[in-house]
């Protein structure tokens, strides 16, 4: 037993009268003895003690002292009182058994018997007989270990009721060896020295039981300006055998918040967490919220402890995207960028949305930034006019759940490139300069202005000067020849372009050696059946004064345009014969043109052949 202090022993000694004198009024009034003083009888037995045994010597606020307090939930059915959380281990206290017989030969009768609503540390019993009870106490045996403990309880005091059918309690158990569960006998004794025991009259589990304080769950909804819950309070720990409460420091909590989240309470129980919940569907209208933690048991057993639980609605938000142009212009090579602000409508005002993921196309993706604003840059050059799209992100992990879905459009006008080939030419001994090409867009089109400047200059690089234009014709092409004052230089063609076309140089090409050309090109059998062969033959020629002559041991170079397609593939060579003629061979796959090449050194040209189609059956 502990050392009473003077102070702790006066609060006993009054809080002690303080219970019996009640019950004696109250049995004074039941019983209707005349003359009768309720409150000798209620002192007379010499085991009712004013001053309950082992007072706790000191108690904080919020714990409980040995006057019963008010029954507080279970847990996982979280209070903010301070007082211990802890239902009756045995039934709940009841009233008066009023079951004693009058005639006065009658023993004690037990009613319920069990744990404290209030208290797992106080042991209650509801005792009757014929006459006023004057002692009871009880003995708690182990129910686990392998050298069970019993401990007797004595000092029991009337709590409610009569001493004749009461409510007793006991002191504070605080000699019990260890928390667990114990199998209670309890007995007692009236005025007429009858005296009655009942063994196994209930089991009680002792154990330490969590005190919450302080909780709270923010915000009261979640919404775009409001993405974060905020979890605190503050966790004590009760200890029914001393009647001390401690904070539970260093505990493992869990959070579940459409995710799990984990965090540990503080020195001095509490605890402050900021968690944003991920939330599951595009559509989810609320998140339940909540805040547990597994409480070791004596036994062995985990029990899950819930210390708070809140649903949150959720209020989705409407939410724009505004570009800074509606159209724009770019050049062909250039890629498609957009700019703007993505907005979301709060409180009946459009506000900056930072942090929204958006995208245009599948490949072009940004998030907005500070004021909202963000650009977008398609990674893939477009090649002709159209409209692109953007959009806050569909990728559920990345769209935000607090916003509607948006997007905006606008479009854009390509300006093509202008191809043109400056694929034959040569300069003949009278100075004409003969020119064969075509030319075309990047969008695989004729530019409708197909007027073609002649431009020379002398060293290739700059000075260039228009000597004269001419126009191609409705499919590109071009095979004219013109005289030239100065057979010496570069030289090249060049468009000025339109709205829709960008201006185009062709290749520039360099005379002042021999000419050079072949001759009778043909690929055939024309048409040909898939599989069989093409053979190619032609004659390679060189100007010799006016004439041309044979242009032998030379290579040509075969190459094959697949119909449909804009690039050339080479498909070989072979080397002239003494005579300038050349044969070469080739499976035939696919309808295509063909053509003979001959890529000039030293002081001649370079040769094209006539481009000859073959349909391939």
């Amino acid at each position: 037993m502990r050392t009473r202090s003077v102070v702790s022993a006066a609060v006993s000694a009054a809080l002690g009268a303080a219970l019996l004198a009640a019950p004696a009024l109250a049995y004074a009034a039941d019983v209707g003895t005349p003359g009768q003083d309720p409150a000798v009888t209620a002192t007379a037995s010499p085991t009712a003690d004013s001053t309950p045994a082992d007072p706790p010597t000191s108690a904080p606020s919020d714990t409980p002292s040995d006057t019963p307090m008010p029954s507080a939930p279970p847990i996982g059915e979280p209070s903010d009182t301070s007082t211990p959380s802890d239902p009756p281990s045995g039934d709940p206290t009841p009233a008066p058994s009023s079951s004693a017989p009058a005639d006065g030969t009658g023993a004690p009768v037990f009613g319920d018997v069990g744990s404290d609503p209030s208290d797992t540390g106080f042991l209650t019993v509801a005792v009757s007989s014929d006459s006023a009870i004057t002692e009871v106490s009880a003995e708690l045996t182990e129910l686990h270990g392998t050298d069970p403990a019993t401990v007797a309880i004595t000092g029991f005091t009337l709590v409610s009721g009569t001493p004749q059918d009461g409510i007793w309690r006991s002191p504070r158990m605080s000699q019990l060896p260890s928390y667990g569960s114990y199998d209670v006998t309890v007995s007692a004794q009236d005025s007429d020295g009858d005296s009655t025991s009942a063994a196994d009259a209930t089991t009680v589990d002792v154990e330490p039981k969590p005190v919450f304080a302080d909780r709270s769950i923010s915000p009261a909804v979640l919404d775009v300006e409001h993405t974060h819950v905020t979890l605190s309070g503050r966790i004590s720990l009760f200890d029914p055998i001393t009647g001390d409460t401690s904070p539970l420091a260093g505990k493992d909590l869990s959070v579940t918040a459409e995710y799990a989240y984990s965090a540990v309470t503080a020195a001095d129980g509490s605890y402050s967490i900021d968690v944003a919940p991920r939330l599951n569907g595009e559509n989810a209208t609320s998140v339940p919220v909540s805040l547990s933690f597994w409480m070791a048991n004596p036994d062995g057993t985990n029990t899950y402890v819930l210390v708070d639980s809140k649903t949150l609605p959720v209020v989705v938000s409407p939410s724009r995207i505004r570009l800074d142009h509606s159209s724009v212009q770019i050049k062909y090579g250039t890629k498609a960028s957009s700019s703007g602000v993505v907005e979301y409508l709060y409180g009946g005002t459009w506000r900056p949305a930072k942090g929204v993921a958006l995208e245009m196309g599948y490949y072009a993706t940004a998030t907005s930034g500070t004021g909202g604003r963000f650009t977008l840059t398609y990674p893939y050059v477009p090649s002709d006019d159209g409209t692109f799209t953007v959009e806050t992100s569909l990728d559920s992990y990345l769209a935000d759940p607090y916003l509607t879905a948006s997007h905006a459009q606008f479009k854009v006008d390509v300006i093509n490139r202008t191809n043109i080939c400056f694929c034959s030419s040569w300069i003949d001994e009278y100075s004409n300069l003969h020119i064969q090409g075509s030319m075309n867009g990047s969008n695989g089109k004729v530019p409708p202005n197909r007027k073609l400047y002649l431009q020379q200059s002398a060293d290739g690089k700059s000075g260039w000067k228009s000597l004269g234009w001419f126009t191609a014709k409705s499919d590109g092409t071009f095979n004219l020849d013109g005289h030239v004052s100065v057979p010496k230089g570069y030289w090249r063609l060049y468009s000025v372009g339109s709205s829709d076309y960008q201006p185009g140089y062709s290749n520039s090409v360099h005379f002042n050696r021999t000419a050079t050309r072949i001759t009778g090109f043909n690929a055939g059998p024309e048409p040909v059946r898939k599989g069989h062969t093409v053979t190619t033959t032609g004659t390679l020629q060189r100007l010799s004064g006016t004439k041309w002559v044979a242009f032998g041991k030379q290579r040509v170079y075969i190459l094959f345009q697949a119909k449909g397609k804009k690039s050339w593939t080479q498909l070989g060579s072979v080397k002239a014969d003494s005579h300038g003629h050349f044969t070469a061979r080739f499976t035939a796959k696919q309808d295509g043109t063909w053509v003979g090449v001959y890529l000039a050194s030293g002081s001649y040209v370079d040769a094209e052949s006539y481009h000859d189609y073959v349909d391939v059956r």
